[in-house]
């Protein structure tokens, strides 16, 4: 019986965090949209710090300048991009030689991230994973919308949706399954503490703090 290994993204797999950089390719070479991105995430991440704003509302202020209104080919073809760049550069040498013990396990591989699935779908495909689950972009008439189509796919509700996934395709999770989840920050503990394994890779102070308590095994992937 196959066992399931679920990754974060960002930070697990990769080497760096995935939304940021995706943004600033996206107005590359539209110089005027600098600033007012910058003045629009610093305010929307500082009121989201001071717990004012959810968290997803930084995505949306990233979204506005850069992102809102364009085509989904355009969007898609970007994304594509830069799918290919971070495979090629952007994982932790670690992540990658997991993936393959366990696809040589015969292991069914999940990605599980808050990055947007417009990110998350392209890199997934190249890495020859067939189930993911992301914060899922909206759009309208083919172009992207200014909110998102699902809730913000970030601690507890990463949790919901792997469940989800495990209600839509009852053939993942059997009985005697043994989930295997690797993670670098605390956000994830909920999802962590559900797996029958969990697995701190390059984490943050809190989740290594948390891992001397819960038992989670704590590795280094490189960068």
């Amino acid at each position: 019986m196959a066992n399931i290994a679920i990754f974060d993204l960002d930070y697990t797999l990769t080497k760096r965090g995935t939304w940021g950089r995706f943004v600033i390719k996206t107005v590359k070479f539209k110089p005027w949209l600098w600033l007012p991105l910058a003045i629009s995430a610093g305010i929307t991440q500082w009121r989201y710090k001071k717990g004012h704003l959810p968290r997803i509302r930084v995505k949306q202020a990233m979204m506005r300048w850069s992102m809102v209104g364009k085509s989904r080919s355009e969007m898609e073809r970007l994304a594509a991009q830069f799918a290919e760049n971070e495979i090629a550069n952007g994982l932790r040498p670690g992540a990658v030689q997991m993936l393959e013990q366990h696809r040589a396990n015969g292991d069914i591989i999940i990605i599980a991230s808050a990055a947007v699935d417009l990110i998350v779908k392209p890199i997934s495909e190249r890495l020859n994973v067939e189930h993911w689950v992301a914060t899922d972009m909206k759009w309208d008439d083919g172009k992207l919308a200014p909110d998102f189509a699902s809730k913000n796919c970030y601690g507890p509700e990463k949790l919901e949706r792997v469940k989800q996934l495990f209600e839509q395709n009852a053939y993942l999770k059997q009985n005697n399954t043994i989930i295997t989840m690797y993670s670098d920050s605390y956000s994830d503990i909920d999802i962590l503490r559900f797996c029958d394994k969990g697995v701190a890779v390059n984490a943050d102070r809190k989740l290594i703090k948390a891992s001397r308590e819960e038992g989670f095994e704590v590795v280094d992937w490189g960068s």
